[in-house]
Formats: C-alpha cells, structure tokens, sequence
C-alpha cells in the first residue's frame, strides 16, 4: 500500500541522525522548555505553514499545547530542512507525524512541498513564529 510505504519512508527519515527525532525525540514528546512535542500540536494542522516551517525552519519564542519555549531561556531555532531532503522525503516525514504521537492528521504530498518549495526559493533564513503566525493563524 503507498500509504504504508510513505509512513515507513517517513519514520526512516524522522529517526536519520541530526533530524527530527534529534530534538523532538523518537516519541515525539520533545524535551520540556527546549524542543516542542509534536503530538497533538496544533502547529501541524496547516499544510503549508506545517511545510513552510520544515523546509526554512523556525525561530522565536513559542507555545505549544500550552508550554512556552523561548529563545531567550536558550532555545535554539529549529533548522531547515530544504536542503537536505528532497519533496518525497520532506512529504513523507510531514506525513509520518501527523499519523504518530496521537496525531490522526492527513498526508503531505510531495507535490505540495514541490509548491511550497518553489514559492519559498529565495528565502534564506528560518522564519519567526511572529512572521509565520502573521502567514498562517493557529487555527482555533
């Protein structure tokens, strides 16, 4: 089945050394007041921020599920990584967490990280949270 075979893709790519579960840990809990959980973070909800965000990065203060993470307590930015996948990996791990960590979210085609990606291209640096949110609300 495709859907299996783009979570199992997914979860390889979470789990690379210096990737996702690096920070956000294998269980997608995070660590507390350094890297946000992504189970059930409404953060993911929005395709193309959710893109946007894994593709540039992200930096400033933020909450999610209620606790605050803050650059100024010595949060690091989240990196982007455009650079080192391609749109088939970066759709599958979008994918794979939003069906992990008691998410039950849908999939992210590599054809949607393809457009995001083309209308991103000149953008160098990770965006804030104020830049992104401005984008894209939190959905409430």
């Amino acid at each position: 089945c495709i859907r299996d075979r783009i979570y199992l893709l997914g979860k390889e790519v979470y789990t690379r050394d210096a990737h996702c579960a690096t920070c956000h840990q294998p269980n997608g809990m995070g660590l507390p007041q350094i890297y946000p959980m992504l189970g059930k973070s409404d953060w993911i909800g929005n395709d193309e921020r959710y893109i946007k965000i894994a593709l540039k990065g992200l930096w400033g203060p933020i909450e999610v599920a209620g606790a605050k993470f803050d650059p100024e307590k010595g949060v690091p930015p989240m990196m982007g990584f455009g650079p080192l996948l391609n749109d088939e990996e970066l759709a599958a791990v979008l994918s794979y967490v939003r069906q992990s960590f008691g998410n039950d979210g849908t999939f992210i085609t590599p054809d949607q990280v393809a457009k995001v990606r083309e209308a991103t291209k000149d953008r160098a640096n990770f965006y804030t949270v104020e830049e992104i949110l401005k984008e894209h609300p939190l959905e409430k």
